[in-house]
């Protein structure tokens, strides 16, 4: 299992035990509305929770369960997903609303990030951002990626963006 620390925040990888967690965040209608998942049964959120395990597995890295350094209260997630049909690993954070506007989600992203680029072997690291969702944007751009792109999905725009390791290390 791996943990990293941040000022706020522990991150460590997901367990088969953390579905209450994942299911409660996943039920909110709120929090997932800028997702690409959108609002999860309790069922659906276990197929993810499996994915995250088989991403951890294959990779040794993936979607970190985060949690108040203090309270131990789980604020949310963060971490790298594989996108399945291209093969590349893709940023995700999701945040539960109580804790929004606190800079966590920066926060987690950044050490996800800065982890994955010093301890495995990968190029650039994709985020993937829906068209309203202008502080998941600013957060892309704050960590560094560039926009390469959009596309209409259902119905908005979602928008692509990069980041690659050597970008990465050059701001650090």
């Amino acid at each position: 299992m791996i943990e990293i620390q941040t000022p706020r925040l522990t991150l460590r990888s997901y367990t088969s035990d953390d579905l209450d967690l994942i299911a409660g965040l996943y039920a909110d209608a709120e929090v997932t509305a800028s997702t690409k998942l959108g609002q999860l049964s309790r069922a659906q959120s276990e197929d993810n929770l499996n994915a995250y395990l088989s991403t951890w597995s294959k990779f040794g890295f993936g979607v970190c369960a985060a949690f108040d350094r203090v309270s131990g209260e789980y604020v949310g997630e963060s971490g790298l997903f594989e996108r399945e049909s291209q093969g590349d690993l893709a940023l995700r954070y999701i945040i539960a609303k109580e804790f929004w506007g606190k800079g966590l989600a920066f926060e987690a992203a950044h050490a996800v990030i800065d982890h994955a680029f010093r301890a495995m072997d990968i190029d650039r690291v994709l985020a993937f951002v829906e068209g309203p969702n202008k502080a998941s944007h600013h957060i892309a751009r704050k960590l560094g990626f560039t926009e390469e792109g959009s596309m209409q999905i259902a119905k908005c725009m979602l928008y692509r963006y990069a980041l690659s390791a050597d970008a990465w290390s050059r701001r650090q």
